[in-house]
């Protein structure tokens, strides 16, 4: 993680300006903040209390971007994580058998992961049934967290899902009171405010 002296805000702004170019800044649009409670999260991430990272935020609010650069940061460590993103979990779904998924990113997976952009894809037919592998995988990633402490972050752009830490109609709409009562288990809120940063 750090090292040589450098310090967490120096080595995160040098991934985020290879990333994304010199303008980035932590101190630009307010978002210091959610850096520095998703690299805090991250950090305690051996501690057999720590949990996931639910971000929730508009679009373009740098949800993306923020994990984009953790991964970077955390790439040779035990808190490293794999990423998949919320489409493609549906198109694999439209392609290979649920059990497969699973294998690759549910229950099999031992390590930890980052399902992006959660709650715009629902069920799929497969083979002529309505599966959710979305919730499906959250299920699987819920025992595997209860039975290793391996953890799953998530980010949405369900704002309203989260505006108080007890009510989650959003999320419990698409994917149903189960699943949100996991995701509630698994993951401490990160909420990243503000307008779009996409010009």
């Amino acid at each position: 993680m750090v090292e040589n002296n450098i310090t967490a805000s120096e080595l995160i702004t040098q991934i985020g300006r290879d990333l994304y170019g010199d303008n980035f800044s932590l101190d630009a649009n307010n978002i210091r903040d959610s850096y520095k409670m998703a690299y805090n999260s991250l950090v305690t991430g051996l501690k057999s209390e720590s949990k996931g990272m639910l971000l929730i935020g508009n679009f373009g609010v740098g949800k993306t971007a923020l994990m984009k650069v953790m991964q970077k940061v955390f790439k040779d460590t035990d808190r490293r994580f794999k990423t998949v993103t919320a489409l493609n979990l549906k198109d694999l779904s439209e392609e290979l058998k649920p059990i497969d998924i699973k294998e690759m990113y549910g229950y099999g997976l031992k390590q930890d992961l980052y399902i992006d952009d959660i709650g715009y894809f629902s069920t799929v037919k497969v083979y002529g049934n309505a599966v959710n592998i979305i919730s499906e995988i959250i299920l699987d990633r819920y025992d595997l967290f209860i039975s290793t402490g391996y953890k799953t972050h998530f980010s949405s752009n369900i704002v309203t899902a989260y505006k108080d830490n007890d009510t989650y109609p959003s999320i419990e709409n698409i994917y149903g009171v189960r699943v949100l009562d996991r995701i509630k288990q698994m993951c401490n809120l990160i909420n990243i405010d503000g307008k779009s940063l996409r010009k």
